[in-house]
């Protein structure tokens, strides 16, 4: 951008050289013209370093938000990628973490008290209680 007001600066150098009779209304014309060209190439440099300054903010940017978002989704991923459950021992209450696999295998045995926990998803009853196999007032 430094090459416009080089010529801008040439055009008045030249100008000036040829000495322009700033009195005739020709001389006058192309004074106000040359002046106009280098206000002009003076603000096209200005907005140009404005530009590359915006430009390496923006830039600065992206890299911060792409380090947000890999942290983000990256804890999402683990968490999603674990698939893991918290559930409540009945025998001794305390709570338990399992699998997506463990609950598919049907069953675990609490690691504090001992007790087997059965995981039965095939309950069709309305009230959500399988050993009622369908015989209580909820699911009638």
């Amino acid at each position: 951008m430094a090459e416009l007001t080089n010529r801008a600066a040439y055009l008045k150098g030249l100008a000036d050289g040829m000495k322009l009779d700033t009195e005739k209304n020709e001389g006058r014309l192309l004074s106000e013209i040359i002046e106009l060209l280098n206000d002009i190439a003076v603000e096209v440099e200005s907005l140009d370093a404005e530009q590359g300054f915006l430009a390496d903010q923006i830039e600065d940017l992206d890299e911060e938000i792409e380090v947000i978002g890999n942290e983000v989704f990256d804890e999402y991923d683990e968490a999603e990628d674990d698939d893991e459950f918290e559930i409540c021992c009945q025998g001794c209450g305390e709570d338990i973490i399992v699998t997506a696999e463990d609950l598919m295998d049907g069953e675990i045995i609490c690691p504090s008290c001992g007790e087997t926990i059965e995981f039965d998803f095939d309950c069709d009853c309305d009230c959500n209680n399988c050993d009622c196999e369908g015989d209580c007032e909820d699911c009638e």
